[in-house]
C-alpha cells in the first residue's frame, strides 16, 4: 500500500475524472498519509485541450485544494503541486510559484517539446534517436534547475520506442547519474501498469516502467518513489498498483516512501 502519493490529477486536465473532494475521501479510507494534488500545470498562452487545462482555472485549483487541505487537515496531509514539462520560457513563472507558496512543489514530467511558443512534439511517441536525445537533454536542464521535487516518469521516452537501444541505455544512464549527483528522486510510474501490456515492437510490455531503465536506476544508486499518477479515485486505490509495488521490490529498487516537500526548494 502507498502512503504517500505525491501525484494526482483533476478533471481541470481536461483526461482525468472526478471532484476534488472524491480524490481526498478515497485517500482517507484507504489509510493514505499524504495525498498531493500535482494537475498539469496550466500556462499562460498555452492551450492543449484534453491535455492540460486553461490558464483560467489556476485560481480554481488553488482554491479548492487550499480548502480541502483546511478541511481535512486533521485526517490526511493535503499537498498543492503541479506537474510541470521544462519549458525553459516558462522556468520564472515556475519560480514565482514556489517561492510565494502559492504551491507546494512541482514534480518534472517532461511530455513534450516547446519551440518558439508552440507545442512541437511528445515524447511518447519517439520514432527517433534525435527525439530520444532532445527527451534527455531537456529532462536533465530541468533537474539541474533545482525546482522540482522528483522527476516523474523518467523513462516516459520508452512510451512508443520500439526497442531499448543503446541510445536508450546511453540515455538513461545519463538520467540516472545526473539524478544520483542531485540526489533527485526518480519516479517509477504506475499509471500505465493500470492500463495493462502492450504490443509495441516485439515487446509485449508495458508503455513505461521500462524494466531495463529500472536496473541502471539500481545499479547507479538511485532514489525511488513510486507515483500513483492518478486521473480518477479509484485509482488511488487500483488492485493493479500492486503490481508495480512487487516490480519495485523484485528490482529491489531504492525506495523512498515519504518526501520532504517545504524545503526541497532553495531560493
Amino acid at each position: 500500500m502507498i502512503r504517500h502519493n505525491y501525484h494526482t490529477h483533476t478533471f481541470r486536465c481536461g483526461h482525468a475524472v472526478g471532484e476534488d473532494e472524491e480524490y481526498v475521501l478515497e485517500a482517507i479510507g484507504a489509510g493514505m498519509q499524504t495525498l498531493g494534488f500535482s494537475d498539469h500545470v496550466m500556462l499562460e498562452n498555452i492551450s492543449q485541450p484534453r491535455v492540460r487545462g486553461d490558464f483560467e482555472l489556476t485560481e480554481n485549483y488553488f482554491s479548492s485544494i487550499r480548502d480541502l487541505q483546511e478541511k481535512y487537515k486533521e485526517r490526511i496531509k493535503i499537498l498543492l503541486g503541479f506537474e510541470a514539462e521544462p519549458f525553459e520560457d516558462y522556468f520564472p513563472y515556475y519560480k514565482m510559484l514556489l517561492e510565494s507558496k502559492k504551491i507546494d512543489y512541482l514534480i518534472l514530467g517532461n511530455h513534450c517539446a516547446l519551440e518558439d511558443g508552440k507545442i512541437v512534439y511528445f515524447f511518447s511517441k519517439n520514432t527517433s534517436k534525435e527525439n530520444l536525445i532532445a527527451y534527455k537533454n531537456t529532462l536533465i536542464k530541468g533537474m539541474r534547475t533545482g525546482l522540482f521535487l522528483y522527476v516523474a516518469h523518467p523513462d516516459y521516452f520508452m512510451g512508443g520506442y520500439p526497442v531499448f537501444d543503446r541510445t536508450c541505455k546511453i540515455i538513461s544512464e545519463e538520467i540516472c547519474d545526473c539524478a544520483k549527483e542531485l540526489n533527485i528522486p526518480l519516479e517509477l510510474n504506475l499509471a500505465a501498469i493500470r492500463r495493462g501490456k502492450v504490443q509495441l515492437g516485439s515487446e509485449t510490455r508495458y508503455l513505461y516502467p521500462y524494466i531495463e531503465f529500472w536496473k541502471i536506476a539500481k545499479k547507479k544508486g538511485c532514489k525511488v518513489i513510486l507515483g500513483l499518477d492518478a486521473h480518477g479515485p479509484k485509482e488511488l486505490t487500483h488492485r493493479a498498483n500492486d503490481l508495480g509495488i512487487k516490480m519495485a521490490k523484485e528490482l529491489n529498487l531504492d525506495i523512498v516512501d515519504r518526501l520532504e516537500v517545504h524545503n526541497y526548494f532553495k531560493k
